[in-house]
């Protein structure tokens, strides 16, 4: 697969430098402690940690696919490993496959589009891609990408062009690149035409009479192939890259050898010719690196494993990393590219306390001061806020609570009166304030009619938050139990998973009885929630949305709160509240299984 010189190479250096650096050095770190005790709660979050950021992220970006290269190189990989699946994306993912490969490059984006429109996804490519693309060919045959029409926004006075990388050999190996990707583009929808060769195959020709760099060699054979040319042998007559004495390269000149073993393996591809690649060093590296590896590299690795002739198993790595990240559909996600967020993290710490797990962890408040002296990344104050709340809860000191203090005595953050319309921002933002020990002062409230569900979800979460906040419960004794009953005992009246959750505490709060028809009614609306992959404890947002960590809070205290009551069959909880310190703490661990703990791999 074609790609501007360096552009791919330049994208995913980094983290393929620092995987290359850890070839055959394997290890990571887990989610318990140091002292071996076994934390389920935090190892099952331990999944969601960025590796961005070192903040955890919200699951629900584990059911989104990644952008349009990545899922390109992921589909090519799977053509390299077989038989590549039908690719069925909805009209949503269609359009932000296109729109974002468009507005990358107009040319190399819609390569890109090419394996995964033949994969059968629609609304990628269409008639007026090809004429766009005939249209970059310039008089001597080869062709040139125009500047993305984002940069073209954001840069008004550049040139329609971008210009040409500086030096003649530079130049050859961009036009080798952009001519065999749009080959690949024409090819893909509605064929390359006898006008097209024609226009093409003299200029390659001639390329292939003076071979160049590597890369630039490599598309020019790739190029003579798309249009049905033979391969020259001097073209093809290339010396494979050493490899011999890999292990022993840095992390930058590891990558540069893995480039340049891809660009050999390309060109004896097209020339017909067998690679002469070590299989057992290219097996290697694959097998070592295939689940950290970013979604071009494991692409360029596999080639070049493939072409080596390395052993099946290692192949089988690159096979297990895009099927554990296969979403409904076909397309894959990247979870090491997902970013955290202070509001993820502060969740998913209340859900290590509530479980009786510590929530100090040195590394997320590490994470969390960064954020906090960012301007760029703590934005509102309600960030800020619960920045600081998270913040707190990992271990942060004083320093946490002296920044949230101000915040809380504003009305503009935490609404001194509560409204239908408020209670949420109230419940959210008072929550944050008492756990980064600045509790907000008692709301004023004036009482509402609970004659539809937005009132009704309203006037509980201003109950419930009273009781997480530890506060009195007189601002909502106007919440009775008898006004709730109907919601509590009919989950299909709510939209939400936590909404009916929280109906159902305030229910249970202002003395409403767990009987019955209240227990089957909490195992329709909640209970048929549970569960995601890989995040068997959590609790889906809806009927139709993923997991969510605010949901599974919501729920985890209405369990723990039905057990504490009314002693119904449901997981054991530590204590009223999540605790504000992570020291050794006692009682049953983990909300989800009380005893046993699922797992998925």
């Amino acid at each position: 697969m074609s790609s501007p010189p360096r552009r791919a190479a330049a994208l995913a250096a980094g983290a393929l430098a620092g995987a290359l650096a850890a070839a055959l050095l394997t290890g990571c770190q887990s989610a318990a402690s140091d002292s071996g005790e076994r934390r389920p709660v935090t190892e099952e979050l331990s999944i969601l940690m960025s590796a961005q950021n070192q903040l955890y992220y919200p699951p629900f970006l584990r059911d989104e696919p990644t952008g349009p290269q990545d899922n390109a190189y992921a589909q090519r990989t799977r053509a390299l490993l077989g038989t590549p699946p039908r690719l069925d994306l909805n009209h949503k993912t269609a359009e932000f496959f296109r729109q974002d490969a468009l507005g990358s490059s107009p040319l190399w984006g819609r390569g890109w589009l090419v394996p995964l429109a033949a994969s059968g996804a629609d609304g990628l490519l269409n008639d007026r891609d090809a004429a766009d693309v005939r249209r970059m060919r310039t008089a001597d045959g080869w062709y040139r990408a125009p500047l993305p029409r984002r940069a073209a926004r954001s840069q008004p006075t550049e040139p329609a062009e971008p210009a040409e990388p500086a030096g003649q050999q530079a130049k050859n190996a961009y036009r080798a690149a952009a001519t065999a990707t749009a080959l690949e583009i024409l090819r893909a929808h509605g064929g390359i035409t006898e006008a097209d060769r024609r226009a093409t195959l003299p200029w390659l020709h001639k390329a292939a009479a003076h071979p160049g760099t590597l890369s630039e060699s490599a598309d020019v054979a790739r190029g003579l192939r798309l249009l049905n040319a033979p391969v020259p042998a001097r073209l093809a007559a290339v010396t494979p890259p050493k490899t011999a004495e890999f292990t022993s390269l840095g992390g930058k000149q590891r990558y540069q050898a893995l480039l340049d073993a891809y660009q050999y393996a390309r060109l004896r591809e097209s020339a017909g010719q067998k690679a002469e690649l070590d299989p057992e060093v290219w097996g290697t590296v694959l097998s070592r690196n295939a689940a950290t590896f970013s979604y071009p590299d494991l692409y360029y690795a596999t080639f070049v494993a493939k072409a080596a002739g390395a052993p099946a198993a290692a192949l089988d790595k690159a096979r297990d990393r895009i099927r554990a990240n296969t979403l409904p559909g076909g397309a894959v996600r990247d979870p090491g590219g997902y970013l955290g967020s202070p509001e993820a993290s502060f969740y998913a710490l209340l859900l290590r306390g509530l479980s009786g797990e510590p929530t100090h962890d040195g590394r997320l408040a590490k994470a969390l001061g960064k954020v906090a002296t960012d301007p760029r990344a703590a934005g509102d104050p309600a960030t800020r806020l619960t920045t600081a709340a998270a913040a707190a809860l990992a271990g942060a000191g004083g320093r946490t609570t002296s920044a949230a203090a101000a915040l809380c005595r504003s009305a503009q953050v935490v609404p001194h009166t509560v409204t239908a319309h408020s209670a949420e921002k109230w419940a959210r933002t008072a929550l944050a304030c008492d756990r980064a020990g600045a509790p907000a002062q008692a709301p004023r409230t004036t009482p509402w009619p609970l004659n539809d569900a937005e009132r009704v979800t309203a006037a509980a979460t201003l109950a419930t938050g009273l009781a997480d906040t530890g506060r009195p419960p007189r601002p909502a004794r106007w919440v009775t139990a008898r006004q709730l009953r109907p919601w509590a005992t009919d989950p299909k009246r709510l939209d939400s998973v936590s909404g009916y959750a929280t109906v159902v505490r305030a229910y249970l709060l202002a003395g409403g009885k767990a009987d019955a028809p209240l227990r089957e009614a909490v195992a329709r609306g909640i209970d048929a929630r549970r569960g995601c992959p890989r995040l068997p404890n959590l609790y889906r947002a809806d009927a139709e949305g993923g997991c969510d960590l605010k949901t599974t809070w919501h729920v985890w205290q209405l369990k723990k709160q039905l057990k504490e009551q009314y002693g119904t069959r449901e997981p054991k909880q530590n204590g009223p509240r999540e605790p504000k310190q992570s020291g050794t703490q006692s009682g049953t661990q983990n909300e989800p299984q009380g005893g046993k703990q699922e797992a998925d791999g």
